[in-house]
């Protein structure tokens, strides 16, 4: 059975922990709720920003790599470095120090994002770029662990509608941001200033995840943050809270283990079979991947009607859009030769993946008792990535396999 007062005695709260925590001012918290949910969605924005900006430059990945797809080796390796990190995280280290590794984590995306356009200018082989893009990634992905389990931590502890959901709701945001910078990057730039149009991009990129640092900061003035994080008493882990909940959370995986399994590796060479000039110019790639980005955004937006879907009915919401990935892969194939196929399951796995994959999230926080919110989000966070990192390798699988 839980004690609080004996969790408080042993590990203190996180207020306690946190010196930065320590200075927020107590007054009205209710008024804070509007901007703790933006400044959640600004954090949910920026801490996943540099993976999406990671998948969406196909055309210069195209460019370095003209031999092999490595999409897919971008993401496995994120996957892999962030599940293992994140495992560590959550069993080894799960007391939160949520200045430390929030700051921290965005603070290291900043420098490779601002290091990784600049090494075309230094590497000049293939192989030399392969280890550059790959380490770079893996460093990404473990500064964004520490950002998905505190910030996943810290969100769970806010009131409904403030925290889980509007992070959720950021991360689709970064998702079309990215698209929208890489499509204007490209158009801004002659056809062939690929490079050129690159660098800006990942330059663009760095600033922008630098405001989710001023966010956090501005998060912790708030007397609503020190009001939420003063009862947050069990931010580690235990197995009897894992045996309460692995149901719920074997859905989040399986939910964004289905979602990497189709994106970003087997929708961006999924051709144009009406309009092949698209294809050689690198733009149909382009636009499936932000209407997937555009579509995916809408799904965590239509998370607030829920249509009586709870803990015990998110099954039915979860296996069926596991069709997305075979349907994928049949548009990728050839096996659907039409535009408007492509683009209606590109739309199909965009919203689904959106809506599913927060609603699997959010109703897991529901069957927690108050005392557990903080453990159970580094939990949904581990879950979600074990899901990608699963994905991704199914990802790998299929691109061996059928040849692509």
């Amino acid at each position: 059975m839980f004690d609080e007062r004996v969790a408080v005695a042993k590990y203190g709260t996180a207020a306690e922990r946190d010196p930065m925590i320590k200075r927020g001012k107590c007054s009205s918290p209710d008024k804070d709720l509007s901007k703790a949910s933006f400044l959640f969605m600004v954090l949910g924005f920026g801490y996943l920003f540099p993976y999406h900006a990671l998948a969406q430059p196909v055309d210069y990945w195209h460019l370095l790599f003209p031999t092999f797809d490595v999409d897919f080796e971008i993401s496995w390796a994120y996957n892999i470095a962030s599940v293992t990190t994140l495992f560590f995280i959550v069993w080894v280290s799960g007391k939160q120090w949520y200045t430390g590794r929030i700051v921290g984590g965005f603070a290291t995306q900043v420098l490779v994002l601002t290091i990784l356009p600049v090494s075309y200018l230094v590497l000049t082989s293939e192989r030399e770029n392969l280890v550059m893009v790959l380490g770079c990634t893996v460093i990404v992905s473990v500064a964004t662990s520490f950002l998905d389990s505190s910030v996943f931590s810290m969100a769970n502890l806010f009131p409904p509608g403030a925290g889980i959901e509007s992070v959720q709701l950021g991360m689709g945001f970064s998702m079309v941001v990215t698209s929208f910078y890489r499509m204007t990057t490209k158009a801004f730039f002659p056809a062939n200033a690929i490079v050129e149009a690159t660098m800006l991009y990942f330059l663009v990129g760095a600033v922008t995840v630098g405001c989710g640092i001023v966010a956090y900061f501005a998060l912790l003035s708030l007397p609503l943050t020190r009001t939420s994080l003063t009862r947050a008493t069990q931010d580690v882990v235990r197995l009897s809270l894992v045996r309460k909940i692995w149901r719920q959370e074997l859905l989040v995986t399986i939910t964004y283990a289905s979602s990497l399994a189709a994106w970003p590796g087997v929708v961006s060479v999924i051709p144009s079979y009406q309009f092949p000039a698209l294809n050689t110019s690198g733009w149909w790639s382009l636009y499936l991947l932000a209407t997937y980005a555009v579509c995916e955004l809408a799904g965590r937006y239509l998370v607030r009607f829920r249509c009586g879907v709870n803990a015990k009915t998110m099954y039915r919401l979860v296996l069926p859009r596991v069709l997305f990935v075979p349907l994928a892969m049949c548009c990728a194939k050839g096996v659907f030769s039409h535009d408007a196929v492509s683009i209606a399951v590109t739309v199909g796995a965009g919203v689904t993946s959106g809506y599913v994959g927060t609603l699997a999230i959010v109703v897991v926080n529901e069957i927690v008792d108050l005392e557990e919110q903080s453990a159970t989000g580094m939990l949904s966070s581990l879950f979600l990535n074990v899901g990608l990192i699963l994905g991704s390798s199914i990802g790998v699988v299929l691109a061996t396999v059928f040849h692509m």
